[in-house]
Order: structure tokens, then C-alpha cells, then sequence
């Protein structure tokens, strides 16, 4: 029996990813965002995202840190805003207040960035494994 699954084309996610990392670069230069002292560091990650580079291993802690400081803000402006954040989307969640309605939209910028490039991550992984399940497959049955 095999079971078969449309995956979506890993190329049409990578370019998403892409999109999303400057649609995110965008959303930050519109929200009033305070980096604080970390502000090279995360645009230096964002202009790499920007370029394409979106899988180097370095930038998940930077990813984090921006992460961190987009959900500081929510948090410190809307009290209890940091769980609806983690678990919903925050569409349904907008505020009038438009510079809070701008950081909210950094981190639906984020959220959706994140997802795009862990999908293109996992899909890659899952290459590798199943290509490795291959080549010790035929050398047993050798």
C-alpha cells in the first residue's frame, strides 16, 4: 500500500520564506519597536534574510531576540496579550491604537516567517532521511 501526500513544492515555500523575511524587515521599520542595544545585530540579520539567506544557523538565537523583545513590547502595552500572541493568531486581535496594531503586525510578520523556513528546514530533513533510508535499503537488499 502506499500512501501518498501532496507536499507542497519545497521551492514555492523557500520563495514564501523569502517574501515573509522582507515583509518582516518591512514591519519592523514601521513599528515603533525599541531594540534597545540589539538593534545592529537584528537588522544585520534582517538585511542577510533580506538577501535570501535564511537558513544560517547563527540567526535562530537573533530570531529569538527580536521574538523576544516584539513580545516584551505587546506584553508591556496589553497586559496578557503575550498567550493570546503564543497561541492564536492575532488577526482576530487587532488594536486601534495604531503603533500597538504595528507591532502586532511585526509579529504576525515573525510568526509567519518562522513557519515558512522551519517548514523548508523540515522538508529538507525529511529529504535527507528518506534518501538515507534508500541507500541503506538497497545495500540490504544487495
Amino acid at each position: 500500500m502506499t500512501i501518498t501526500q501532496i507536499q507542497p513544492n519545497i521551492e514555492i515555500t523557500a520563495r514564501a520564506a523569502i517574501e515573509a523575511a522582507r515583509a518582516l524587515q518591512t514591519a519592523l521599520e514601521e513599528s515603533p519597536l525599541d531594540l534597545q542595544p540589539d538593534a545592529p545585530r537584528i537588522r544585520a540579520m534582517l538585511e542577510a534574510l533580506r538577501a535570501g539567506q535564511l537558513y544560517r544557523d547563527r540567526e535562530e538565537a537573533t530570531l529569538d531576540l527580536l521574538q523576544t523583545r516584539v513580545l516584551d513590547a505587546l506584553t508591556a502595552r496589553a497586559p496578557g496579550y503575550r498567550d493570546i500572541a503564543l497561541h492564536c493568531d492575532t488577526d482576530e486581535y487587532a488594536f486601534l491604537d495604531p503603533e500597538l496594531e504595528a507591532i502586532r503586525g511585526l509579529w504576525e510578520q515573525l510568526r509567519r516567517f518562522r513557519q515558512l523556513r522551519q517548514s523548508v528546514l523540515d522538508q529538507l530533513t525529511a529529504e535527507r532521511q528518506v534518501s538515507a533510508l534508500r541507500r541503506r535499503s538497497l545495500s540490504t537488499n544487495s
